[in-house]
């Protein structure tokens, strides 16, 4: 986690003096959001959780995502599943797609997203 923080404030400086722009936050998503099964079931089931960014970039951007908390069981087999990843990108946010399969159970996640385009 510290590893993120010190790549995000290092784009962010590099970004001022080269026409960049770069802007980071987190994400979450649990049980209590409408819409939200990935706490029973068994097979792929997947969850969006939307982001906007607070400024508009000049360009659609490139977005990482980092996970930073999990909470769930295993399912019968004892494999914990769990993925995320940023799509529908725009200049104005994006959508986390929040993935489980088989017959994991996914009560909640959270994480950081650092997104970054050249103007």
């Amino acid at each position: 986690m510290k590893a993120f923080f010190v790549l995000a404030a290092l784009l962010v400086i590099a970004s001022t003096g080269y026409g960049q722009m770069t802007t980071m936050g987190t994400f979450t998503g649990d049980v209590t959001a409408d819409g939200w099964s990935l706490n029973g079931g068994s097979g792929t089931r997947t969850h969006t959780v939307f982001v906007k960014f607070a400024k508009a970039f000049p360009k659609t951007p490139m977005v990482s995502l980092s996970l930073t908390s999990y909470d769930g069981a295993a399912g019968k087999d004892g494999n914990v599943r769990v993925s995320v990843k940023a799509d529908q990108i725009t200049r104005e946010g994006f959508a986390v797609i929040v993935s489980t399969w088989g017959d994991s159970r996914v009560a909640g996640v959270a994480g950081n997203y650092i997104a970054h385009s050249t103007k």
